[in-house]
């Protein structure tokens, strides 16, 4: 019984952790919970949006990319709840997995803007096609972030 739970306590602390590793380069979302809204309130926010435009494109979240020179037809394979962010005071981050119609994972960076207490997205990028990033992403001295070019 002495034996479980000091191994208990390190897998409360190391579990949680592993997790977060899965997409270290993506802010935290230890600064997501505002008196504003929660981690909930994005994830729902988010989801909603998500949802709109798919049922514009038949199904699909289309997502014009001027890098790769098309549109993905995409489908929401999770958000990152862990990657849920307040990026400035009205700003928002949310981190998505998608698979494109072509067999891709696309790494989808969401800015939500809060107007009224609602979020509204003002955009969307593609941070990374099947794990290679476009850009990387730096906690500044303020608690906020900042994206950063991808280092060589």
């Amino acid at each position: 019984m002495k034996m479980i739970v000091p191994l208990a306590f390190v897998l409360a602390i190391t579990v949680p952790q592993l997790r977060a590793q899965e997409h270290p380069e993506h802010p935290t979302g230890k600064t997501a919970e505002t008196k504003a809204m929660s981690i909930d309130d994005l994830e729902k926010g988010i989801k909603s949006a998500i949802a709109e435009k798919e049922k514009a494109g038949n199904g699909y979240y289309k997502l014009a990319d001027k890098t790769a020179k098309k549109t993905w037809d995409l489908k929401l394979d999770h958000v990152h709840r862990e990657r849920l962010s307040r990026l400035n005071e009205h700003t928002y981050f949310a981190c998505t997995d998608f698979k494109s119609s072509d067999g891709h994972t696309v790494d989808v960076d969401f800015f939500m803007k809060e107007k009224g207490g609602k979020l509204v997205m003002s955009d969307a990028t593609v941070h990374k096609v099947d794990d290679k990033a476009r850009y990387n992403w730096e906690e500044t001295k303020g608690g906020f972030w900042k994206k950063v070019p991808v280092k060589s």
